[in-house]
């Protein structure tokens, strides 16, 4: 039998807490992200092309931006759904334990910073769904008063950005775990 040198720069060895968080919070994190995603991948065309300013050329690009928030934010919460696969057990230099492949946790680092991309497509959103709408009677044709319906529509990419952020704020240090993460956890 043949014995290959494994490359330490593909695999890490896990603490065991660091494992079972990994293992518990990100499928969790993920699953929730993932049922949020397809919601707003549903709600926001049917009521985007519902509310009152509808008929405005600006609306068609303030839905295709609330969209791409929302299928970013799919592939984020797929990518944690996910995550625990690459976790297997395994020989390092200190013995057998846990070790997460480095090369598939690195590959879903894209999609983790995708839900996060809404830090761009947010301001672009508001500026192209808000133009034509006030708080008081609309005093010209162009202006809409404000009804639940586009408050609601208003707020899911503010949804989508918050959980962006908290999936790569979370992710990102349990699956690419720096040397201090790692001695941490090993130690608590």
């Amino acid at each position: 039998m043949y014995d290959y040198p494994i490359d330490p720069r593909a695999y890490v060895w896990l603490p065991p807490k660091l494992t079972a968080k990994l293992k518990r919070t990100l499928p969790l994190l993920g699953g929730i992200t993932t049922a949020v995603a397809l919601a707003m991948c549903v709600a926001v065309p049917v009521m985007g092309y519902t509310l009152p300013t509808s008929e405005s050329a600006t609306n068609g690009i303030s839905v295709m931006l609330a969209m791409f928030s929302a299928v970013m934010l799919l592939m984020t919460g797929l990518a944690l759904l996910f995550a625990p696969t690459w976790v297997e057990v395994g020989h390092h230099p200190g013995g057998t334990g846990h070790i997460l492949r480095l090369r598939p946790a690195s590959i879903s680092i894209g999609p983790l910073c995708g839900g996060a991309t809404s830090i761009v497509v947010l301001p672009l959103f508001y500026l192209f769904s808000s133009g034509g709408l006030t708080w008081s009677e609309p005093q010209s044709d162009s202006d809409v008063q404000i009804t639940f319906g586009i408050v609601v529509y208003l707020l899911m990419p503010v949804v989508a950005f918050a959980l962006g952020v908290v999936d790569a704020a979370i992710g990102w240090p349990i699956l690419r775990p720096s040397k201090e993460t790692l001695y941490r956890y090993s130690r608590a």
